[in-house]
C-alpha cells in the first residue's frame, strides 16, 4: 500500500518522495506563532520560538512553510484547515525538506537573511497547544494564579510530551485571555489551584526568552470537549464540499479506454468520513484531479465515477495516511490519474456544492502562481 525508508540513515536525511509516506516520529520539530496564512493553498508564516542564533527574534525572518499534500492539521483537538487556526496562534509542526522538484515552493531568502535559513519547510503536521498536548497524553495542573502580576504557574500532568514544554512553566495572563467551563465563558478568578486544564498559548513581550501568554484555556472535560465538537463539525462539512483527498498509486489502463486505478486516501480526516465511503463504496466513487496544494479546478464537473473493486485497510499506517487503500474501474480515465497525482474522493451521498471561484485552479497561469508561495 505504501513504502517508507528502510533505514536510520534515510530518516536523518528524508526528502519526500512521490508515493511514499514518510518515516514515523521522524521530521524536524519547529514551534512558533501562526503570523501569516495563505488559507487556498495551505502555506503560511512561523514566528520561531524564542531567539536562536544571530539575533533572530529582532533581526531574522519568519520561517515560511508549506504543507506536504498529506500533511494534516489539527485544532481544538480535532482535524482542521489551515484557515481555521486563528492568527497569532501558537502552533507546533514537523518539517522535512521540499520534495524533489518542489524547492523553490517556498522562496530562498535574500542574501541579508540567508544565514538564518531552516531548510525544512514543508510540513507533514501543524497542531496548536491543546490539539499537541492533548494527543501525546499531557494536560497542565494549575499551580498558583497570580492577578496582580499576570502570571500563572503550572505543572505537566499525565504523559510527557515528547517535544515542546514538558516542565513546571510560568506563563503571562490577564483579562483577554479566553477562559472556559462547561459550555460558557467564565472570570480569571474561575481558575483555581489543582484544576487540570489544556490551554492555547499567544505572543508575549518576552517572546524572544520564550515567554508566552495563555490566550484561550479549558477548564473542565465538559469545555474541552465541546470545543473539539464543535472544530470536528467545522471539518466534516468543508470536507463533505471539497471531498477526501488521496493519491494514486497505480494505474492500470485498457486497450480500448477505461481502466483500473488504486489510491491511498490521506490520513487526518474526521472517521465519520472514511465511514460514510466505506458504508456507500457499493454506489462507487466520484474522483476528481488535484493539485498538490488538494485544490481542484471544477470538482463538481472535472471528475468520473469509478465503481470499488477493493476496499483494503491497513493498521498503523505512516504519518499522512490513512491505511486505506482503494482499486476503482472507470469506463473512462482522466489525464489527471496519474500514479503519484492528487485527487479528491466524493462519497455518492454527499451533496455537489461549487466552490468559490478563488479556491478552484482556473487555468494554466493560476496552475503555476499556485506552486510558489507569494511571501509578504
Amino acid at each position: 500500500m505504501f513504502s517508507v525508508p528502510a533505514n536510520a540513515q534515510e530518516v536523518v536525511s528524508y526528502v519526500p518522495k512521490v508515493g511514499e509516506f514518510p518515516p514515523p516520529n521522524s521530521g524536524t520539530y519547529l514551534a512558533g506563532e501562526l503570523v501569516v496564512i495563505d488559507p487556498v493553498n495551505r502555506r503560511g508564516g512561523l514566528r520561531l520560538d524564542g531567539n536562536g542564533a544571530g539575533d533572530r527574534y529582532n533581526s531574522g525572518p519568519l520561517h515560511y512553510f508549506a504543507m506536504l499534500p498529506y500533511g494534516t492539521i489539527s485544532f481544538n483537538g480535532a482535524p482542521a484547515e489551515l484557515r481555521d487556526i486563528p492568527l497569532g496562534t501558537h502552533v507546533h509542526g514537523y518539517f522535512y525538506l521540499p520534495p524533489v522538484g518542489e524547492e523553490a515552493t517556498i522562496p530562498p531568502l535574500p542574501k541579508d537573511l540567508a544565514k538564518y535559513e531552516i531548510k525544512q519547510n514543508h510540513a507533514v503536521s501543524l497542531e496548536d497547544d491543546f490539539s499537541f498536548y492533548q494527543r501525546q497524553g499531557q494536560s497542565w495542573k494549575v499551580v498558583s494564579l497570580e492577578l496582580m502580576k499576570g502570571k500563572i504557574n503550572v505543572a505537566p500532568s499525565g504523559q510527557l510530551a515528547k517535544d515542546g514544554i514538558n516542565t513546571t512553566y510560568t506563563f503571562d495572563i490577564d483579562d483577554s485571555t479566553t477562559v472556559w467551563k462547561g459550555r460558557k465563558l467564565v472570570d480569571l478568578a474561575d481558575i483555581t489551584p489543582d484544576q487540570i486544564v489544556q490551554f492555547n498559548l499567544g505572543w508575549s513581550p518576552g517572546w524572544r526568552d520564550k515567554e508566552f501568554t495563555v490566550a484561550e484555556v479549558w477548564l473542565d472535560e465538559e469545555s474541552r470537549n465541546f470545543a473539539t465538537e464543535l472544530q470536528r463539525r467545522r471539518h466534516v462539512k468543508y470536507q463533505k464540499q471539497r471531498w477526501l483527498p488521496a493519491w494514486i498509486d497505480r494505474v492500470e489502463d485498457n486497450d480500448f479506454g477505461g481502466g483500473m486505478v488504486t489510491l491511498t486516501l490521506f490520513g487526518g480526516m474526521d472517521p465519520s468520513l472514511y465511514a460514510d465511503l466505506k458504508a456507500t463504496q457499493d454506489k462507487g466513487f466520484g474522483v476528481a484531479a488535484a493539485e498538490k496544494t488538494l485544490r481542484t479546478w471544477f470538482h463538481r464537473g472535472d471528475k468520473k465515477i469509478g465503481q470499488v473493486i477493493e476496499w483494503k485497510e491497513s493498521t498503523n499506517p505512516p504519518p499522512g495516511s490513512s491505511g486505506i487503500q482503494i482499486r476503482l474501474k472507470f469506463t473512462e480515465l482522466l489525464d489527471g490519474y496519474r500514479p503519484g497525482r492528487v485527487v479528491r474522493v466524493k462519497c455518492h451521498d454527499w451533496i455537489f456544492v461549487t466552490m468559490p471561484p478563488e479556491e478552484r485552479v482556473k487555468s494554466v497561469e493560476d496552475q503555476q502562481r499556485s506552486t510558489i508561495f507569494s511571501i509578504p
